[in-house]
């Protein structure tokens, strides 16, 4: 038998290798003792390369299946940061009033009561899903800069307003308020 070159073994191992098993690789290396080191290194790196292989393989399957959702405390505002954009401009190019956005950020409006055509517009403005603009409205929203008062306990929530009453209260024309409150068909 012929020395072979340690690249030809190698070669010929990772043929072989289908799967690598601590069998395969004590035969390869009683039959060449000595490029054993290089074979178990070898039959090493090809393990790590099909784990890796399988575990990014997964995590694609699992990210186009699962919508991720929004991190616990994501803000509207954080949102609309992300987008590139502020509050104040997402009603502006809504043509919603400035209050009723910045209500839905501090979560004074009660979620569900939120009318679907916001979410749809508001998300396609945004570039995010549906689904995932209403979690981010359903989360604590953000503290409100409100003036601060004395108060012998812990602040609390007061009562939320609805969508309607966010927007009838708003200073918004009639005819934006029907829009905004008209069930979309």
């Amino acid at each position: 038998m012929s020395i072979e070159d340690l690249d030809d073994v190698l070669f010929r191992f990772h043929q072989a290798a289908e799967p690598v098993t601590p069998e395969l690789v004590g035969q390869w290396v009683g039959r060449y003792p000595h490029f054993a080191d290089d074979i178990r290194a070898h039959a090493v790196e090809i393990v790590d390369m099909e784990f890796l292989a399988e575990r990014d393989a997964g995590e694609d399957a699992a990210s186009a299946a699962e919508p991720v959702l929004p991190v616990a405390g994501t803000t509207l505002r954080a949102v609309a940061k992300a987008a590139g954009t502020s509050l104040r401009d997402l009603a502006d190019d809504l043509g919603i009033a400035r209050s009723v956005v910045s209500d839905l950020n501090s979560a004074t409006i009660e979620t569900a009561s939120v009318r679907g055509r916001f979410v749809r517009l508001a998300s396609e403005r945004l570039g995010v899903t549906m689904e995932w603009l209403s979690a981010v409205l359903t989360g604590p929203g953000e503290a409100s800069a409100g003036a601060a008062f004395k108060s012998e306990g812990i602040p609390e929530v007061g009562r939320r307003r609805t969508w309607e009453e966010a927007v009838r209260d708003s200073d918004m024309e009639p005819e934006r308020k029907a829009f905004w409150t008209a069930e979309e068909p």
